[in-house]
Parts: C-alpha cells; structure tokens; sequence
C-alpha cells in the first residue's frame, strides 16, 4: 500500500488523542458509626483500621503531581490532595476518588470538590461502619447507578501463632443498583468475603459494575440497542478511516499454467 506522507500527521494527531488503555474512576467514602448524612460522610478525613487496610490492597498509591503515566481521573493535586490509590494492567486503569483522602478545608465547609468527583462517578465502594442500612441516595447526585456496600459481619477463628486480630475477618458486600438495572453481579443477596480477599474481589466487582453501568446509560436504560465504542476500536476505526483515504494497490491478473506454478515456486514472492 502506498501511503500519503501528507496524510500521516492528522492520523498521528487523531490517535494521540485516544487513550490506548480503557480507563475507569470509582468512588470510595466511608461511613462512620452513627452516621446518615451526606456532609458528615464526606467530611470524614480518616476511617477505622480494617478500612485502612482496605484500602492498601485495593491498588497502588500514586502521587498526582506531575503524574503521566497512570490516569489521574481529573483530579488536581493542588486541590484534591497529591495522593490517591489506583491500579492498573496492561489493559486498564482504575482511578478511585477516595473521599478520606482529599482535603476538607474550611474554605469548602460543604465537601463541594469531594462531590463533584465521586458525585460524578458511576460505581461508588461504601464502607459503612454506621451500625444501620446504607440508603441507596444518601449521596444526592443524578448519577445513581451502582453501590458496593461493604459492612463488617464476624471475626473467625484466631490462630494460635499469629499476634494478628484482623486476620480472619470477614465482611458482608452487597450491591445496591439503580431501578431497571438487571441484576450482572455473583452476589446474590450478599456475599461473606475475607478481609484477606476483600480488596481484590471489590477492585474486580467495581470495574465490572463500571462497564456495566457505562453501558447501562449509553444505551439510555437498556431501552435503545447501540454499542458501545472501547477505546481499542475507536483505534482501530481510526485507523481503518486512513487506509479508506489510500489509493487501491493495482493487483495484476493471476497468471495461468505454467506461469502460475513458477510464481508458487518464488519463495521471495510467498513469504
């Protein structure tokens, strides 16, 4: 294929402008005994020690400033704090808005900038110490689509050699979902995780229920048909516009006899 030198630029420009990852964002607030209210669970700035380690396993703690390789979910380290926890493969990056983690001011008496990321996030992981049920809208926001409610359920048995007292505790996760959202999840009711397994099999639901709920409202409630473009194939789109724009090679006829034995013979012409 002969290609257009002048061509390249747009399609070097159009594919810069593509991630070549699938990125995600999810929320995570913490609920403290006792409490109910939005603004109280948002201005929390610390959670109990099993939520702590929670979040240790969940990803990889990143410092945002001047932060390029991994995705930063539109947090600013000027305002929303220089640390956050993400994680990523090959494939994927997760960026989780911890609410604990980004500053509460005295500037912002209301959490605004909390809220207006994990506001924002289609899947929020709530960890509810509040001893009460969690209410599907306790954060007032538009997008309601998916919780992951994490609650402490029992302590196991205690090994004898081990000084560790969280290190056979277990945790009820249950889902709460928006109304006509199809049940996607192998929760169930609910599922009995260990704490050991907890952050890996949260991290996994979470960004299951993220491309879930992605699809759920590009397709305005499962109530229209229309596929969803990954950033892969919008590469490949791309991609498959530019050779579009080429010219067609000429492919000579194929020869016959004789003639068509001896081009089988040419190996520079096979491999």
């Amino acid at each position: 294929m002969v290609v257009d030198p002048t061509l390249l630029p747009a399609l070097f420009r159009s594919l810069d402008r593509m991630p070549v990852i699938d990125t995600h964002k999810v929320g995570i607030m913490y609920v403290a005994p006792g409490q109910t209210d939005e603004l109280q669970i948002l201005c929390n700035m610390h959670g109990s020690p099993a939520y702590t380690r929670f979040l240790e396993g969940i990803g990889r703690l990143i410092n945002l400033r001047g932060q390029v390789d991994v995705y930063a979910g539109g947090l600013d380290p000027d305002d929303d704090g220089e640390y956050a926890y993400a994680w990523w493969d090959d494939i994927g990056q997760i960026l989780f808005h911890t609410a604990t983690m980004m500053p509460t001011t005295d500037c912002d008496p209301q959490c605004v900038n909390k809220k207006k990321h994990i506001g924002n996030d289609y899947i929020r992981i709530v960890w509810n110490d509040s001893g009460m049920p969690y209410r599907f809208d306790t954060l007032q926001t538009q997008f309601q689509f998916v919780n992951i409610v994490i609650e402490p359920h029992s302590l196991g048995a205690i090994a004898a050699f081990s000084n560790n007292i969280h290190e056979n505790e277990y945790f009820k996760v249950t889902i709460q979902r928006a109304p006509g959202m199809i049940d996607f999840t192998p929760i169930g009711e609910f599922k009995i995780i260990s704490a050991e397994n907890l952050p890996a099999f949260v991290r996994q639901l979470s960004l299951l229920a993220d491309w879930f709920a992605s699809i759920f409202r590009h397709t305005e409630h499962d109530t229209v048909r229309e596929e969803v473009i990954t950033n892969w194939r919008s590469r490949l789109q791309a991609i498959q516009r530019f050779r579009e724009k080429m010219p067609k090679p000429d492919i000579p006829e194929p020869a016959e006899g004789i003639f068509a034995q001896e081009a089988h013979r040419d190996f520079t012409i096979s491999f």
